[in-house]
């Protein structure tokens, strides 16, 4: 009898510990962010209503519905309500917005357009093992066997993409003839050092597109580079720059302050604030900087240029940055599905917070572009509005101003009157793009586009010229001569962007790019 009641006590003791477990579970759970760190979770009376909700719908609705599309929407609508930045990643994203933090992605590293319905490849990506197979203006008809013919954009990716390691079979028509080429699918890196050369032989350019998991290591070699080729003074590009995974920010602003400066500090719900410092790693801590920022340049982008400009480290060149100062986490919701939640503010050294205010009950920043646009700010300094109530003293002993943005130590309006500006920003950039592209193709083997060197110290994009000014609606009897150069090289910098990439692009526009131009102003009245 007493085994028997002993057996009986074991059972209530489990099934008490069990309950209480069910019960705990019930209101406590974990998950984890992007750097594979929990994030504790307790449950609210929300939360049982929420799943009870989906519950009753799931079982009891009269009709069949798709319950993850209604929370997929409820989940949208809630964390947009927050504020701007705190954003929902459903499964149809997470894996572009995976590719983009890390700077790579499987597939077979081509850059292509389509052209009347086919596949025309521009050139193959380098860094990669297919680098070289296949030439610029081969045509793709098929992968394994697949018709890639009038095909839309996500079909072509599928057919292209796969399994890290697989082959896909080709089927090419080259110079007219049909070929068939095998390329393996592998780590294609996403490279965010676009622009990498020398201005001058002191000045140096790098050019940052974001801030993804290879950044930090992109821009130290970078900077090497430059040093190596004699760099005394670097413009670093953060223009349109949107931010990125912000412990890479830190490291790169690392490169360019001394030991124990501060970089930035952030302040999260319980007040509790983290400082980074830096260290004694940095490869350029003592050179000149010029940090080239516009309206575009958000996030990550501001805590480095915030660092060097209150420590007085780097001349803030352009116009006034995005103004984002919040700090976002990205945790996973263990169905395939993350939220990028804000979790903290940042401040720059100086202890400013370059936030810009927004409707908390739309969470959204209420067009502010056009604001500015219509304020003037974009093209005069007096125009940007300053709050003196948020005025902070820099560790340099400079004045700075919090509520907005990081504002340029040296303004450079966006001059519409400029050609140059004229043709960068032009909304039929794409309809330009178009054009050179097919004069291009149309003479694909001539020899200067196969060999960069070649095509950069000879090319001359001058024979296209009058078919171009057509293009722009200008008769060429009526076009001012003067500016000549400018469309030359304008033509001549878009084709080398897609023979070569990007960093070819920049380096021949820079003749024609206004915030370059006033560098070297500046430059001249310093010596």
């Amino acid at each position: 009898m007493r085994s028997f009641f002993k057996v009986i006590n074991i059972i209530l003791v489990v099934m008490i510990i069990f309950l209480t477990g069910f019960m705990v579970g019930k209101k406590y759970d974990f998950a984890f962010d992007e750097n594979k760190d929990i994030v504790g979770l307790q449950y609210s009376d929300n939360e049982q209503k929420i799943r009870r909700l989906v519950s009753l719908i799931d079982n009891e609705y009269v009709n069949d519905v798709n319950s993850d599309s209604l929370v997929d929407d409820a989940i949208h609508y809630m964390v947009a309500k927050l504020d701007p930045h705190s954003t929902y990643i459903d499964k149809a994203s997470v894996q572009k917005a995976e590719e983009q933090l890390k700077g790579e992605f499987v597939g077979i590293g081509i850059q292509f357009r389509t052209m009347n319905d086919t596949i025309v490849v521009e050139r193959t990506l380098p860094g990669t093992k297919n680098y070289g197979k296949l030439e610029f203006g081969d045509q793709l008809v098929a992968a394994d066997d697949q018709s890639l013919i009038a095909k839309d954009n996500k079909t072509i990716e599928g057919l292209l993409k796969g399994k890290k390691g697989s082959e896909v079979k080709l089927s090419v028509i080259r110079d007219r003839k049909p070929i068939s080429v095998t390329l393996n699918r592998t780590i294609v890196p996403i490279p965010t050092v676009t622009g990498k050369h020398m201005l001058t032989k002191d000045i140096g350019y790098l050019k940052l597109t974001r801030f993804s998991e290879n950044s930090a290591n992109e821009v130290h070699q970078g900077l090497q580079n430059l040093l190596d080729q004699g760099m005394k003074t670097l413009v670093f590009d953060l223009r349109g720059n949107p931010g990125g995974i912000m412990h890479v920010a830190e490291e790169i602003a690392d490169e360019f302050l001394t030991k124990n400066e501060l970089i930035v500090y952030t302040q999260d719900k319980q007040k509790r604030k983290k400082y980074i410092y830096a260290t004694n790693k940095g490869l350029f801590e003592q050179g000149k900087i010029y940090v080239l920022m516009d309206e575009n340049s958000a996030s990550s982008s501001e805590i480095v240029a915030g660092a060097l400009q209150d420590y007085g480290r780097g001349i803030i060149v352009g116009r006034r940055s995005f103004g984002k100062g919040l700090v976002q986490r990205e945790i996973n919701l263990g169905d395939d599905t993350k939220v990028r939640l804000t979790v903290a503010n940042y401040y720059t050294p100086s202890g400013r917070s370059i936030q810009k205010p927004f409707d908390k009950k739309t969470a959204k920043y209420s067009d502010d572009l056009y604001k500015r646009l219509k304020s003037g700010e974009l093209y005069s300094k007096d125009s940007i509005k300053i709050n003196k109530d948020l005025e902070f003293m820099a560790p340099s002993g400079k004045k700075v101003y919090g509520g907005g943005g990081i504002i340029p130590d040296e303004f450079v309006a966006l001059d519409t009157n400029s050609v140059s500006n004229w043709l960068y920003y032009n909304q039929d950039a794409n309809y330009f793009d178009d054009f050179l592209f097919k004069k291009i193709y149309s003479i694909h083997d001539f020899f200067m586009f196969h060999n960069e060197t070649t095509y950069l110290k000879y090319f001359s994009a001058g024979m296209y010229r009058n078919e171009f000014l057509g293009v722009l609606g200008i008769p060429s009897n009526e076009f001012n001569p003067v500016f000549s150069t400018t469309v030359d090289n304008y033509m001549k910098a878009t084709i080398a962007g897609t023979l070569y990439g990007s960093r070819a692009f920049y380096q021949v526009w820079m003749p024609e790019d206004e915030m370059i131009k006033r560098i070297f102003e500046l430059e001249k009245t310093t010596k």
